[in-house]
């Protein structure tokens, strides 16, 4: 059969025409479908980005160049509250785990700092996917807010206020990447300074654990909130919604890895940690803020300049530090000042010597949650020879550019808030500290939100704890004594005679019951504070001492017994709910 050459050249043609068409439409097709599917990629690279950015830039630049956070962090660990050995786990399991976390904190021990760190790690990993499902990394999508933004909004506002974007704006209400769920960091619920402002947080925060999602079904998220120690009352609001984790201390090896981060050889690092046993803070940079205050002291070359060995030195020359590198904007205002001659040139010469002064009346203001700003001029109107704001017009505005100078404060949405709270603290400790009055120390240490302050004002007054001695019968100087220990570690509130004295009246007053001088919210409170301190094997270990110790009174022994059985118990039902 003859063919027909030119047709069957043309239905070739024709039909890898078709082919190549068909295979064109597909591929434009799947494209389309892999842009679909990547599109949450697309709409959370905004966040990561911005994520990512925060982590790596840290607060306090200290006259000059600070490495990142993400060079230096050491990696953390959390003891279970409830634990009865007090073993540890690592905090980035909590981060992967189920359900909600409430991670407690001491002053200084770096939760804010977790938080931003883990968030800037985990926004890092999910750019290097770029949306491909395999290079995806495992977790949760985290997102962070302070508690204070759900004051005065529920969480799904609160984060599409946090995290603007174009188009459609953050929902936590659906699932952020197919089969991921968010984890949403509530930081620093302590910060929430008035007692009904953080009712309603705590509120919050408890029925969004107790309330499921729609038909039934998990929320597309889990919260994890950080705060330092709250009363017993605030911990059973949050319930069993969420279980409490305590942030360990560093160890030796943790400061060590820390300098080894830091320094640029092993030589600098190894005089840094012998310079620390020199100045006997061996056992306070334990704390990782005084680790970090420790390390930009010795690294700006003003290891020499502290007068006397010890932590209240060591923040002390570095809250002078940083004033001295903020003095330039308090300098401009004096001299804007001394241009008006109605009453300038007084006011400046009052103000000149005023820096530390103004700059503690800002962080009083701050620690109670009142405007830095504000509190700045009035005492300026009270105590100036004139008001500023008479002689200067744009005084507030001076005043707030003082207090961002210093690197204490930052720029919030609508006010001035801390960087760094504990310093802020430490500033707000001066006056009590000079005027050391027992009384006061003792109600501030028993109000959560000025127990820092008071923390910072024993130090830095120099006063033995052994002072509280005579106090602990009664409730108040007991459970003020407590917090002391809580809140200054193992090593850093006196002698183990001291610390079993305390923990033996914490006993008495809990054992005591409703009924007893302490009441019931006392009772409660003490018994808190010796969960709190019992996650630590030193005091565990006094305690079990006080419970076969015959020198102590009997219904002291049978409470320290009592209180490990009831422990025990709400471990294991802990562990059971969970």
């Amino acid at each position: 059969m003859d063919l027909d050459v030119p047709d069957k050249v043309a239905s070739v043609v024709s039909g890898t025409v078709a082919l190549a068409t068909a295979l064109a439409t597909a591929g434009v097709a799947l494209h389309r479908h892999a842009r679909g599917r990547r599109g949450w990629w697309a709409s959370l690279r905004p966040v990561w980005r911005g994520e990512a950015d925060a982590g790596i830039v840290h607060p306090h630049r200290f006259g000059g160049y600070v490495k990142p956070l993400s060079e230096v962090y050491v990696p953390r660990r959390a003891v279970p509250r409830l634990a009865p050995s007090g073993d540890g786990v690592d905090v980035a399991d909590l981060l992967t785990g189920d359900g909600n976390v409430l991670l407690i904190g001491e002053p200084g021990s770096g939760k804010t700092a977790l938080v931003r760190y883990e968030s800037a790690r985990s926004a890092r990993r999910w750019l290097a996917g770029r949306g491909r499902r395999r290079r995806c990394p495992p977790g949760p999508v985290l997102v962070s807010l302070p508690a204070s933004a759900l004051v005065h909004q529920p969480l799904p506002a609160a984060l599409a206020e946090a995290y603007p974007r174009e188009g459609t704006p953050l929902d936590v209400e659906r699932p952020p990447v197919p089969g991921r769920r968010w984890l949403v960091c509530v930081d620093a619920l302590d910060a929430v300074a008035d007692p009904d402002e953080r009712a309603v947080v705590l509120n919050r925060l408890a029925e969004l654990a107790r309330s499921p999602g729609p038909a039934g079904a998990p929320r597309p998220w889990r919260l994890l909130v950080t705060t330092r120690h709250l009363a017993e009352d605030e911990l059973a609001v949050l319930g069993d919604g969420y279980p409490a984790y305590h942030l360990a201390h560093f160890t030796d090896a943790d400061v060590a890895l820390l300098a080894a981060r830091w320094f640029p050889d092993g030589d600098a690092a190894r005089r840094f940690l012998d310079w620390t046993h020199a100045q006997r803070i061996t056992d306070p940079v334990h704390n990782p803020l005084t680790a970090t205050v420790a390390v930009l002291v010795w690294e700006g070359g003003q290891a020499e300049a502290a007068t006397q060995p010890g932590p209240a030195a060591l923040l002390d020359e570095f809250v002078r530090a940083l004033l001295r590198g903020g003095r330039d904007s308090l300098d401009a205002a004096c001299e804007a000042l001394r241009r008006h001659p109605a009453g300038g040139e007084a006011v400046a010469a009052w103000l000149g010597t005023r820096h530390t002064d103004l700059v503690e009346v800002a962080a009083t203001a701050a620690v109670a949650g009142g405007d830095p700003v504000a509190a700045v001029v009035d005492w300026s109107a009270a105590h100036a020879p004139a008001p500023p704001a008479a002689v200067l017009p744009d005084w507030p505005a001076r005043v707030r550019q003082i207090l961002l100078a210093t690197d204490l404060f930052r720029a919030d949405r609508h006010a001035l808030t801390s960087v760094w709270p504990s310093l802020v603290e430490y500033l707000a400790a001066g006056p009590l500290a000079r005027d050391w009055r027992p009384d006061e120390w003792v109600t501030l240490m028993n109000t959560g939100s000025t127990r820092f302050v008071a923390l910072q004002a024993i130090s830095r007054a120099a006063v033995a704890p052994a002072f509280l001695r005579a106090r602990l019968t009664r409730p108040d100087g007991a459970i003020a004594a407590g917090h002391l220990l809580a809140g200054r570690g193992t090593a850093g509130a006196g002698t183990p005679a001291f610390r079993a004295d305390v923990l033996a009246a914490l006993l008495a007053h809990w054992s005591a019951g409703p009924d007893g001088p302490a009441g019931r919210d006392g009772a409660r409170e003490c018994f808190s504070l010796l969960t709190t301190l019992a996650a630590e094997r030193a005091d565990r270990d006094l305690l079990h001492g006080i419970a076969t110790d015959p020198r102590r009174p009997g219904d002291v022994r049978r409470a320290a017994a009592l209180f490990f059985a009831v422990r025990t118990r709400n471990a294991h039902r802990a562990r059971a709910r969970g």
